[in-house]
């Protein structure tokens, strides 16, 4: 998922994106990387932060003509010395319909310009000020100009428009931020990577994801990693065919390759290959949770820790079928309908965007056509199931798991509370059997005189909050219950993908207008995040003032001792969104499809109660 609010914030950080050092000396006294296929210097140093940056370090090959729907393979040898300038943006996919029904409903609401002059001054001058709720209320107020504005971002090259590099095949590139003492010798620092969301059709390293505000608030005691991964078609095609011919989910074998290249150079710039912490929101998140039950949890771990917030996933699990259907429709619209993977390597770029643009448009709302799909191998089954079953990474130390309070209004559009027929044809969609379907229409009901919602838009945005977000919370945290902290972030109005404004949150800088608490809290919220990287406990190097003492959860029925970071600062409530019964039931869900498809991998979850 988040895709609308997480652009409108790389918007914002780009008109801010620091540049390299412009005078050529200065360039030629920063560090390299010695690395064994190249040698990368930094393209920047920050002396207030003390914090180098790494840019566009290459960590695999092209993955363009036969390495299109492939394993990432190494980079080639340059002896050239690589300065950062050479680097690309994985392509990426924006609907209009999808960015101007969340932009005009689902950010509704987030108070009223200050400026009604015009559409178009009102929209620099919040890029301009990075206030991300007022342009959400911009959007909303001039509903024409929104549409307008949906389309034409939708036609932009997304990865300069966001503030990174421009848009290319060749994308797997990191970069890495580094505190000065790391580069003096003496004690391996902890090591952050960072996968960022996007709905597994959007998003990049750069903008927003800069990690020198991270490295200067733990006071130069982490390494930060981001990189691209391969989105959208060209990073999760799926199905019988593609798991046959090529490589499923190739955009997790990516991350994967982001995870061994830490492990087998992050010595070089002084970090801790055995002390590596995985954080990411929404489909960074949900990642993160595929990542751990990889190969069923047979691989070697590649990682200790993890900070999991808001993890997203709409489950994709027919191979044979919608999987392997989508495949066929993908190869048709690129012009290589019936010829296979080696006609689509060898298609031109303009017809495999064409043809996945028009997939992730049909998609029904709050779905992107493409992102993670079982394949029998790296994935073998659901995510979920795997976790229930005990499939999972070994050697995790601990994890840190959250969600906001309100996961999914942002993608159901307004409109929709008086359809009483989308919430079922809906679900047609996801899941075809009548059993399945009847379960979950009983457990979310129609709206009505006494019911329990008051419209079909809450129907709908409760049953994807639970469904695709906030019961991953309780299964992955199920699988490590004497490791995980859980959390709940409610600040502002708490919507999907509002958290990152706190990770990110640079404390040299200007805090948002509308809530000038947001200095004080989010530092400390970052200290968490960071305590944990570093020590394996968010509290024990937590120094703010506002902080608390934030316990493992305790578990049952309901979580307890549940962190939520809210508009009052810090407290600890218990989770009503993560409730077992609700939960199981969507287990069960899972676990019928999957034993209807005839996909239960050995040593699978197979237990259900909708279906025999």
């Amino acid at each position: 998922m988040l895709v609308p609010i997480v652009l409108l914030q790389f918007i914002a950080a780009s008109s801010a994106r620091p540049s390299a050092p412009s005078d050529k000396s200065a360039q030629a006294d920063l560090p390299t990387i010695k690395l064994p296929y190249g040698t990368w210097r930094a393209s920047k140093y920050d002396a207030a932060s003390d914090v180098y940056t790494f840019k566009n370090v290459r960590y695999a090959a092209p993955p363009v003509g036969n390495l299109r729907w492939a394993k990432p393979a190494p980079p080639a040898p340059n002896a050239t010395l690589q300065t950062g300038e050479i680097g690309g943006t994985c392509w990426q996919s924006l609907p209009p319909s999808m960015l101007a029904v969340t932009m005009s409903g689902g950010l509704g609401g987030l108070g009223k310009p200050p400026s009604r002059a015009g559409f178009f001054s009102d929209l620099q001058n919040s890029i301009r000020t990075a206030a991300m709720p007022y342009l959400g209320s911009v959007l909303q107020n001039y509903p024409s100009a929104a549409n307008q504005f949906a389309s034409k971002i939708a036609k932009q090259d997304l990865g300069k428009l966001m503030g990174g590099e421009p848009s290319s095949e060749d994308c797997l590139f990191l970069d890495v931020y580094v505190p000065g003492k790391a580069l003096k010798g003496g004690k391996k620092l902890p090591v952050v990577n960072w996968i960022y969301g996007g709905a597994f059709i959007l998003g990049s390293k750069d903008g927003m994801y800069d990690g020198t505000p991270l490295v200067r608030q733990s006071e130069g005691n982490v390494i930060y990693v981001v990189g691209n991964y391969r989105l959208g078609a060209f990073g999760y095609l799926a199905g019988t065919t593609v798991e046959r011919d090529a490589t499923p989910n190739a955009g997790f074998h990516d991350q994967r390759a982001i995870f061994k290249w830490i492990r087998d150079n992050i010595h070089l710039v002084g970090g801790d290959k055995d002390d590596v912490s995985v954080w990411g929101e929404s489909a960074g998140a949900g990642s993160i949770m595929h990542q751990l039950v990889a190969f069923g949890g047979t691989e070697p771990p590649l990682f200790k820790k993890a900070v999991i917030q808001s993890p997203a996933n709409n489950p994709q699990h027919d191979r044979k079928g919608k999987l392997e259907d989508q495949f066929q429709e993908f190869a048709t619209l690129a012009g290589c309908g019936g010829k296979g993977i080696q006609c689509l390597r060898e298609a031109s770029l303009e017809s495999l965007r064409a043809a996945g643009d028009r997939i992730i448009a049909s998609a029904p709302p709050g779905q992107y056509g493409f992102g993670p799909a079982v394949d029998g191998t790296l994935i073998r089954q659901l995510p979920d199931l795997e976790f229930a079953s005990g499939n999972v990474q070994k050697g995790i130390e601990s994890i840190i798991v959250t969600h906001v309070s309100d996961e999914a209004t942002a993608f159901v559009a307004d409109n929709l509370k008086t359809n009483k027929t989308f919430f079922e044809s809906s679900l047609v969609h996801s899941y075809g059997n009548n059993k399945i379907i009847d379960a979950i229409v009983a457990r979310y009901p129609a709206p009505g005189p006494g019911a329990k919602y008051k419209d079909e838009k809450a129907r709908m945005a409760d049953s994807m909050a639970t469904g695709f977000f906030t019961c991953h919370v309780r299964t992955i945290a199920n699988a490590f219950k004497d490791k995980a902290w859980i959390g709940q972030y409610s600040r502002g109005l708490g919507k999907h993908g509002m958290d990152l404004q706190a990770n990110f949150y640079n404390s040299s800088g200007t805090p948002p207008r509308d809530d000038p608490g947001f200095a004080t809290f989010a530092p400390t919220f970052q200290n968490y995040l960071l305590s944990h990287a570093r020590t394996g406990d968010p509290n024990s190097l937590q120094k703010s003032g506002g902080a608390i003492q934030w316990p493992k959860a305790t578990f049952g029925p309901v979580f307890s001792n549940v962190l939520e970071a809210g508009n009052k600062g810090f407290g600890l409530i218990d989770d009503s969104q993560t409730t077992a019964d609700t939960c199981d039931f969507w287990l069960d869900v899972w676990a019928s499809v999957t034993k209807l498809g005839g996909y239960v991998p050995p040593g699978g979850q197979v237990q259900t109660k909708i279906v025999s």
